[in-house]
């Protein structure tokens, strides 16, 4: 009987429109983020690509601007929106200060991370064209 009333609970909640609906939104807010970090990656990466195959400062200037873009594009979803709660909710001018701290730290190790893929991904595509 147990099995039977949690498909009918499931049932009930997929037909809900009001769940579907939020469900839906929350979806799509996810595939944007995500499609936007694709997208600044993407960006980001012809960019290195481009100062890989042609040794120009305009080219170096554009990558790290690019760069800069995409790490404030990281950090606003780290810090100008709700931080990630690593302490809780802290009480206190230092415990928030160590809360964005925390949140700034995360934005530079993901940051960090990105370019290393982005410069391992070009420079393999790089040298797969004979670029470099």
């Amino acid at each position: 009987m147990p099995i039977k009333k949690g498909m009918s609970r499931i049932i009930d909640t997929l037909t809900d429109q009001k769940w579907r609906y939020r469900m839906g939104r929350r979806f799509e807010a996810m595939t944007d983020e995500i499609f936007q970090v694709i997208r600044w990656v993407l960006m980001v990466g012809f960019a290195d690509y481009l100062a890989h195959l042609r040794d120009s400062l305009i080219l170096d200037l554009t990558y790290w601007g690019l760069s800069a873009l995409l790490f404030g594009y990281i950090a606003s979803r780290f810090l100008l929106r709700p931080e990630i709660p690593f302490l809780g909710h802290p009480v206190g001018r230092l415990a928030r200060f160590a809360q964005s701290g925390l949140n700034f730290l995360l934005c530079i190790v993901v940051f960090a991370i990105v370019l290393c893929i982005i410069a391992n991904l070009t420079e393999t595509i790089a040298t797969h064209r004979g670029a470099l």
